[in-house]
């Protein structure tokens, strides 16, 4: 109760403040994110939704860490086993209604359907050390079957799958949370009676997605925003927080403001603010190629849709590597 309580404060003070320091980020922006920095103490990685040319692309520039949603079919089993056996690459492998039998359709299924379509996973990809449990269960869009909202069903899930894949492999990690969104309050009550049921047992870790309000570096309201979220996930659970989720897109069909430098500026900005946080263990940008989000357009990829054989490298991509050649990524 204290700890929500002084979240809540923070919250309110870092509100109060915000017309003053929107007037101020004006004049602090041109170095508010900083440079690249000498290190980071954390694992660098990108999301990669299945675009094998993109991936391959990355991978021989020396990229090896990425997360993406787990289907249990061949063409999938192919090409990730491929990447991993041919180049080295690590994947955070998402349990989620990709995983389950009939994909995204299928809404209707029970914990024995998660438990057996876990088993498959694992199966199918002994290599995977890593594996995040369900997509943003807090959207209503991803609540589907026995995943139908229900802060308990999410703890039984997370222990299911915690005590499949350890008993398969006991060094494995897994993140729990599936993304928890910085600025909700309902949502962060969610995760607490997760947190109640006792899903400690069963979390090596915990996943946070990091969105602004922007379409360019934060000001100083919304990083004291991020830092008192991310600070209460971490005090709520005590586990090492994974950051899933960052970006923003470098245009958008439906929005003005974004671009190929301000997606820049802030991918530089975000990284290194999470690098002030030791228990930040990795830390995915999303998305490695092309557009998302459908008819709206986002264009959060770094290998961009003008050139779909390879894709061409946006700004952004050439900080990205930079970046992860500087972190725990390479050694």
């Amino acid at each position: 109760m204290y700890a929500c309580s002084k979240l809540v404060t923070v919250l309110a003070l870092v509100l109060l403040a915000a017309f003053v320091s929107t007037l101020a980020s004006i004049y602090l922006l041109p170095g508010a994110q900083g440079g690249i920095e000498g290190n980071y103490n954390f694992v660098v990685g990108i999301g990669t939704h299945s675009n094998q040319s993109s991936a391959i692309y990355a991978l021989r520039a020396g990229a090896l860490y990425y997360r993406t949603d787990i289907s249990v079919n061949a063409s999938q089993e192919e090409a990730l086993s491929v990447q991993h056996s041919t180049y080295g690459a690590h994947y955070l492998g998402i349990l989620d209604y990709d995983t389950l039998p009939g994909g995204f359709s299928n809404d209707a299924w029970n914990l024995s359907t998660w438990n057996a379509s876990v088993r498959a996973a694992v199966k199918a990809y002994p290599w995977i050390r890593s594996w995040e449990i369900w997509n943003e269960p807090w959207v209503p869009t991803f609540q589907k079957g026995y995943m139908n909202g229900s802060a308990y069903n999410y703890y039984r899930m997370a222990r299911s799958a915690y005590l499949i894949i350890t008993a398969a492999e006991p060094n494995a990690t897994i993140v729990c949370f599936g993304g928890a969104p910085i600025g909700s309050y309902s949502i962060y009550q969610w995760y607490s009676k997760v947190w109640s049921y006792g899903a400690a047992k069963y979390c090596s870790a915990i996943s946070i997605h990091a969105y602004p309000s922007t379409a360019g570096p934060m000001n100083q309201s919304g990083v004291q925003i991020w830092s008192a979220w991310i600070s209460e996930y971490e005090s709520l659970t005590g586990k090492p927080i994974w950051i899933t989720e960052f970006g923003i897109p470098s245009g958008s069909n439906a929005s003005v403001g974004y671009s190929q430098s301000n997606q820049e500026a802030f991918m530089v900005q975000a990284f290194n603010l999470f690098n002030k946080y030791p228990y930040i263990k990795r830390a995915y940008w999303y998305d490695l190629w092309g557009l998302s989000d459908g008819p709206v357009g986002n264009n959060f990829g770094l290998l961009n849709l003008s050139n779909p054989t390879i894709g061409k490298p946006s700004p952004a991509w050439y900080s990205f590597l930079s970046i992860y050649s500087r972190s725990l990524s390479k050694g």
